[in-house]
């Protein structure tokens, strides 16, 4: 998904009246951006498309073990809810058993304890959970999480000693691999802007390459749903899947032409000539006051009237 050489922000001010509109004109202005910014991968649409088809296959039945979940929780809550009201009241003992065979009578239990032996034998029967599925050992959902496990990535990269020949440890199979952000669908933008950086953190501290680097994917808008549909879940913003995901090759096989983001001020000082970032100048689109004619008019006149006159050269 390309971005554009230009991009026009609209937002009004909250202070903005009515009638400034028709009383102040738009004006551009030329300013410095920041140098050290890092722009999000350029990811074709029918790459994005197969990306997102094949993430929803590789976590087939994440979606029914999530909804079985929910619908256990409810369960159990509304079981506590009446267990708890049954409670407050005083207990009732079971009718009278009659005596055994040996002549002695059982103790009587409660009908509360009972009715929970038998809710619970009803949940280890037939209702049993279903097993977790593997995979969702190897995803982290979520804007914050992702986040925390980017910043605990680059901090465990940065202890490793710089030499003239690093030698790579193993690549982990907690260390994120690739990151799938739902771009278009996500409002404010401004809410992912600090993931490009972290992603660029991880990959330039450990001189990454396309092997064990860590993959950026922003996604259109509309795979929001899609992903939300397929883990279960009723919105899902960004989704890190770990190197050690099952079928993880069918995905980074799709991005073998993608760039890696990186951060070219962060990485290790070297001998080679250093290169200058290239100066960003961007458009900021602003108001100012019109200038009624009236007014201007005015101020030629009150100006003409304030020049000295001319002494005439006649004797």
């Amino acid at each position: 998904m390309a971005d554009k050489l230009v991009r026009t922000h609209t937002n009004q001010s909250n202070r903005a009246k009515a009638k400034d509109a028709l009383e102040r004109k738009p004006v551009f202005r030329s300013v410095l951006d920041n140098p050290f910014r890092v722009q999000w991968p350029s990811v074709p649409v029918n790459v994005q498309n197969a990306i997102v088809a094949r993430f929803v296959d590789m976590v087939q039945g994440v979606s029914e073990y999530h909804a079985e979940r929910e619908r256990r929780s409810r369960k159990r809550k509304s079981s506590l809810k009446g267990t708890t009201a049954r409670a407050s009241k005083r207990p009732r003992l079971a009718p009278p058993a009659s005596k055994l065979a040996d002549g002695t009578v059982p103790e009587p239990v409660s009908m509360v304890q009972s009715q929970t032996a038998d809710s619970v034998a009803v949940d280890g029967g037939q209702d049993a959970v279903k097993p977790r599925p593997d995979v969702l050992n190897h995803l982290t959902f979520g804007i914050n999480e992702v986040a925390k496990l980017l910043e605990k990535t680059a901090r465990s990269d940065s202890r490793t000693v710089v030499s003239t020949s690093p030698v790579q440890e193993p690549l982990s199979d907690d260390r994120p691999r690739i990151i799938l952000v739902c771009r278009g669908d996500v409002s404010p933008p401004a809410l992912l802007q600090h993931i490009p950086h972290l992603v660029a953190t991880c990959n330039t501290r450990r001189s990454t390459t396309d092997a064990d680097g860590i993959y950026l994917v922003p996604l259109s808008k509309g795979a929001e749903a899609s992903l939300a549909e397929a883990i279960g879940l009723r919105r899902i913003s960004v989704i890190a899947v770990h190197a050690g995901a099952p079928r993880i090759s069918e995905l980074t096989s799709l991005l073998e032409n993608v760039v890696l983001p990186t951060a070219s001020w962060l990485a290790a000082p070297t001998d080679a000539s250093i290169s200058l970032i290239p100066t960003h100048i961007k458009q900021l689109r602003t108001t100012a006051p019109k200038r009624s004619r009236g007014r201007a008019a005015a101020k030629l006149r009150q100006k003409n009237r304030r020049r000295p006159r001319r002494k005439s050269g006649r004797s």
